[in-house]
C-alpha cells in the first residue's frame, strides 16, 4: 500500500533523505572537483588549455541552462522518475570521464552530467516536499542543504586530495559507488505516493527554446567575459542577444495559458524575497576563488593547502545549518535571513586584511571562513523552506529549479566580478589592494542582499511556521 504524506516511517524516511543526499552530491562534490583538477586532467586527455577550460565550465553550463525545464518537467512526468534518471545518468557521465583518454567523450560525459544534476535538484526538493510535513519537512530540507552547500565546500579539499594522493579518477568511481547506493536507498520512493498536478500533459517547447537561448548567451557571458574581453564585440554580442531573447520570451511567455515559466511565482513576494537573497549571497563565491588566487600567487600556498584554510567555512556551514532548521520554528524564518548576511559580512571583512603577512593572513581567513561558514549555513534552510513552502505543491518542481538555478547564477556573477575586480586592481595598486578591493566589492553586494531582505521580504513570511 502506498503512503501519503505525514506517513512516512523514521526509517524509510532517513534511508529516503540519505539517499538523495548521495543523488545530490554526485553533482555539488564530486562533478565540482573539476575546479582543481586542470593539470592532471591535461596530462590525460593530453588537450589544449582551451578544452580543458571548457570541461571545467560545461557542466554548470547545461545544468544551469535546463535547471528549469527539468524543474518544470518534473512537475509534469513524475518527481521520482526523474530523481532515478538523473542518478542513471550521473553514473553514466561519470564512466565517460574515466573509462578513455578522448577529451571529447570526456566533453560529453560533462554535458550528460549537466542533465543529471538538472534532473536531480528540483526533483529531489520535491519529493522531500510531497512526502514530509512540518517538522520533519524543514529537517529533510536541512540535510538536503548540508549535501548541497557542504557538498561545494568539500569538493576543493577533497578533490585536491584524491587527486594528489590517488589519482583523479578515483573521484569519479567513488561516485558511481555512491549513485549505486543512492538508487537502492531509493526504492524505498516505491511506498510513498509523490503527487502529479491534475490535467494532461502540455510543455512550452517554444518557452525551453528562447529560454536556452538566453541562458546559453549569458552563461557564456559570465564564464568567458574575462577571456574575449567585457567590452569586446563578442562580449557585446552576447548582451544583445540575451536583452532580445529575453524581451521576447517575456512577451511570448505572459500570452499564453501554459508557459515555461510561470511568472505568477514572482506574485509571491516571500518567494521572490528568497530567490533574491540567495541570488545575491552566492555571489561571496567569488571571494573564494579571489582568495585561492591570492594566497597561491602572493603567499606560495599549494592549491590542496588553500583548500585546507577553507575548511572552516565547511565545517561552521555544517554546524548552522541545523541552527537555521530550528530557527524557523522558534523565531520564523525571517530572523535567520536577515542575521545570515551579517554573519557573511563579518567573514568577509577578515579577508580583506591583506596588509597581514604569510601566517598573520591565513589565521585572520580562518577567522574569516568560520563566520562566511555560518552565515551561509544560517541562511540555507529558512531560504529554501520558504521558497518551497510559500507555493502550491505542484509549483514546487520548477519553483526549486529558479530557486537553485539564482544560485548557479548568483556564483557565476560573483565570480566573474570579483576576479575581474582584482585584475583590474592588480595592475593599478598591486596584489594586496587587489585583493582588498575585491573583497570590499563583496561586502557592497552583501550589504545589498541585508537591505533588500529587509525590505522586500514580508514580516507575513513568518507565518508560513507550521
Amino acid at each position: 500500500m502506498n503512503k501519503e504524506a505525514g506517513e512516512v516511517t523514521k526509517r524509510s524516511g532517513n534511508m529516503i533523505i540519505l539517499g538523495i543526499v548521495l543523488a545530490i552530491l554526485t553533482y555539488w562534490l564530486f562533478a565540482q572537483t573539476f575546479l582543481n583538477l586542470g593539470p592532471h586532467l591535461q596530462n590525460t586527455f593530453n588537450t589544449s588549455q582551451g578544452i580543458i577550460n571548457l570541461s571545467i565550465s560545461l557542466t554548470s553550463l547545461i545544468t544551469g541552462i535546463f535547471m528549469v525545464a527539468a524543474g518544470n518537467l518534473s512537475d509534469k512526468l513524475g518527481k521520482v522518475r526523474f530523481t532515478f534518471i538523473g542518478i542513471i545518468l550521473s553514473i553514466v557521465g561519470s564512466l565517460m570521464l574515466i573509462i578513455t583518454g578522448n577529451a571529447y567523450i570526456m566533453l560529453a560525459g560533462r554535458v550528460i552530467q549537466g542533465f543529471s544534476a538538472a534532473m536531480l535538484m528540483p526533483a529531489t526538493i520535491s519529493i522531500l516536499n510531497s512526502i514530509f510535513e512540518g517538522k520533519a519537512r524543514r529537517s529533510a530540507l536541512s540535510w538536503w542543504s548540508i549535501g548541497a552547500f557542504g557538498g561545494t565546500g568539500f569538493a576543493s579539499f577533497f578533490g585536491g586530495a584524491v587527486s594528489t594522493y590517488m589519482g583523479w579518477q578515483w573521484i569519479f568511481i567513488i561516485s558511481i559507488a555512491l549513485s549505486l547506493l543512492a538508487l537502492f536507498l531509493l526504492k524505498e520512493l516505491r511506498h510513498h505516493t509523490v503527487p502529479l498536478p491534475k490535467g494532461g500533459l502540455s510543455f512550452d517547447y517554444a518557452g525551453l527554446a528562447l529560454f536556452t537561448i538566453l541562458m546559453a548567451a549569458l552563461s557564456v557571458f559570465i564564464t568567458q567575459g574575462d577571456t574575449v574581453g567585457w567590452l569586446s564585440p563578442i562580449s557585446l554580442a552576447l548582451i544583445a542577444v540575451v536583452l532580445v531573447s529575453a524581451f521576447i520570451f517575456y512577451r511570448v511567455e505572459k500570452k499564453k495559458d501554459k508557459p515555461f515559466i510561470d511568472f505568477s511565482l514572482f506574485a509571491n513576494r516571500s518567494y521572490t524575497g528568497v530567490a533574491s537573497g540567495n541570488f545575491l549571497l552566492n555571489m561571496s563565491v567569488g571571494s573564494i576563488a579571489v582568495f585561492n588566487i591570492y594566497t597561491q600567487s602572493n603567499i606560495g600556498l599549494t592549491a590542496f593547502e588553500s583548500g585546507l584554510v577553507t575548511l572552516p567555512y565547511v565545517i561552521l556551514l555544517l554546524l548552522l545549518v541545523r541552527v537555521g532548521e530550528k530557527s524557523i520554528a522558534k523565531y520564523g524564518p525571517k530572523k535567520a535571513l536577515m542575521a545570515a548576511p551579517v554573519l557573511l559580512a563579518v567573514g568577509v571583512v577578515f579577508l580583506t586584511l591583506t596588509f597581514f603577512d604569510g601566517l598573520g593572513f591565513i589565521i585572520s581567513a580562518l577567522i574569516g571562513f568560520s563566520f562566511f561558514g555560518a552565515g551561509v549555513g544560517l541562511f540555507a534552510t529558512p531560504a529554501l523552506d520558504t521558497a518551497v513552502s510559500s507555493l502550491p505543491s505542484d509549483k514546487t518542481g520548477v519553483a526549486s529549479a529558479i530557486f537553485k538555478m539564482a544560485s548557479t547564477l548568483g556564483q557565476g556573477f560573483g565570480i566573474a566580478i570579483l576576479v575581474s575586480v582584482y585584475s583590474l586592481l592588480n595592475g593599478l595598486f598591486g596584489i594586496e589592494w587587489a585583493a582588498s578591493g575585491a573583497f570590499i566589492v563583496n561586502i557592497v553586494i552583501i550589504i545589498a542582499a541585508f537591505i533588500f531582505t529587509k525590505v522586500f521580504l514580508p514580516e507575513k513570511v513568518d507565518e508560513i511556521v507550521e
